[in-house]
């Protein structure tokens, strides 16, 4: 059900437009994610049925390097090792990832990180039986047994489980339980627009925020998280460049001083 818009209150007419917007977004039907920008490295990363390894490793790499660069790295290895299919990268040695990663400077941190793609495909093979949509499909698991099992990935750190668990409900409609209870996680971004529009107030404490955003969309409040993050990114610039493209101008507070 779509919330109106009341003229009288501006707060609650951005949080209705938040609302309108991050319910479409939580039903809009599948579509590709960009995650590179390279059309042939996104059609693997994207198919979790024949090639969910792909998104994993891709996960596992997603460390203090742009995130097109490190969600790249699968597609790089498997034009190395013969082929996109599981088994190619199951035959690789420690050594040989080592050796791809040294020689095309894949990450910031080749030596570390080449082991943690090495750890990660021995993981998939000994845990998930070289299926590695077995970490969101086994005993219909909710959201938290997900991001756990993510984080039983060595490398894997607290927000790249949320990270990878998030993109399973949102992006790829993975049906998993208990999308409300996915952490938010708060930036700068995220509290300039909830400042600016007046949601929250200037010396908002972490705890403001966060019951800002589950207010806005309670049904998934990660949804919520990632609409208002791309909104800070997109409009809601330090010097108000971008306040005459936004959604939420013509509600803004400072248009009413």
């Amino acid at each position: 059900m779509e919330r109106n818009y009341p003229m009288s209150d501006p707060k609650q007419t951005i949080n209705n437009i938040l609302f309108n917007k991050a319910k479409e977004l939580h039903e809009k039907p599948r579509e590709i994610v960009a995650f590179t920008g390279i059309p042939e490295s996104d059609a693997l990363l994207n198919d979790n049925e024949n090639y969910p390894h792909f998104f994993v490793l891709a996960c596992v790499m997603d460390r203090q390097i742009p995130s097109e660069r490190a969600w790249n790295i699968p597609y790089i290895i498997s034009q190395e090792c013969g082929g996109p299919e599981f088994e190619n990268f199951l035959a690789l040695t420690l050594d040989d990832i080592y050796t791809i990663f040294a020689r095309k400077n894949l990450h910031k941190f080749n030596e570390k990180m080449s082991g943690y793609f090495h750890k990660a495909i021995i993981r998939i093979h000994s845990e998930y039986k070289d299926n590695a949509a077995e970490i969101w499909q086994l005993a219909q698991p909710d959201c938290k047994l997900v991001m756990k099992r993510f984080g039983n990935f060595p490398g894997v750190g607290h927000k790249i489980s949320i990270m990878a668990t998030d993109i399973l409900a949102r992006d790829f409609k993975v049906p998993l339980k208990g999308v409300d209870e996915i952490e938010i996680l708060s930036d700068s971004r995220i509290e300039k627009v909830l400042k600016r529009t007046g949601l929250v107030p200037k010396n908002a404490s972490e705890r403001q925020i966060t019951d800002a955003i589950i207010k806005i969309y309670p049904d998934y409040p990660k949804i919520a998280e990632f609409l208002i993050r791309e909104t800070g990114k997109e409009y809601c610039k330090g010097d108000f460049s971008g306040c005459d493209r936004c959604y939420l101008n013509e509600y803004c507070p400072k248009n009413q001083i």
